[in-house]
């Protein structure tokens, strides 16, 4: 019964993504991300103009389900509050994978779409450095987030403008409270190409 039960669910699953509108969509974008929390008396974060592409697919029409994964190039400036400071260049890059659900005002299939959407994403750390130092193996292996935003498609065009919520630590075996443990949000802006499959 249970073999019968999965082998139904599998083909009404299959069926549903069948039958649904799919859109592939590559994109380029820029960001701007910054840290929660400052070490008081010795380092603040400000943030800098970053940079990302990759590519997603829209499964659906009015209600829709985005997977999709994406190269993530963070800029931060980090400046030590010594008495004499000065700065760095703080940098991160990441294999950022968002599992995105929407809401289409509109067809997405058709010329003109306002969407919401809203969602987790895992961000898997390739590389970190201050300056030209490697500094990877101070911070997490993998962070979490949850985005929220709004987009717009324009004929084969799409534009979407959204907001990640850092959820995880992002630095390794800091012993602090976790209230004050440094997450990572962003603001973030993407431009691509709707390509109808």
């Amino acid at each position: 019964m249970k073999k019968t039960s999965i082998a139904f669910v599998a083909l009404l699953f299959v069926a549903a993504t069948a039958t649904a509108q799919l859109t592939l969509r590559p994109y380029a974008g820029i960001n701007s991300s910054n840290l929660t929390e400052d070490v008081e008396d010795v380092v603040d974060w400000k943030s800098k103009v970053g940079y990302q592409l990759g590519a997603d697919l829209q499964i659906g029409n009015k209600f829709y389900v985005q997977p999709g994964v994406q190269m993530e190039f963070v800029k931060n400036t980090v400046e030590f509050q010594f008495i004499n400071p000065e700065s760095d260049n703080f940098s991160r890059t990441h294999l950022r994978v968002p599992l995105m659900i929407g809401y289409a005002f509109g067809e997405i299939d058709g010329n003109f779409a306002a969407r919401i959407f809203t969602g987790p994403n895992a961000s898997i750390l390739l590389s970190a450095k201050v300056e030209d130092d490697d500094i990877k193996d101070q911070l997490k292996d993998a962070v979490f987030g949850w985005n929220v935003g709004f987009g717009a498609d324009l004929s084969i065009l799409f534009i979407d403008l959204g907001y990640q919520f850092g959820l995880s630590e992002v630095f390794e075996d800091l012993d602090i409270d976790p209230e004050n443990a440094s997450k990572s949000n962003g603001f973030y802006a993407n431009i691509g190409l709707r390509i109808r499959i």
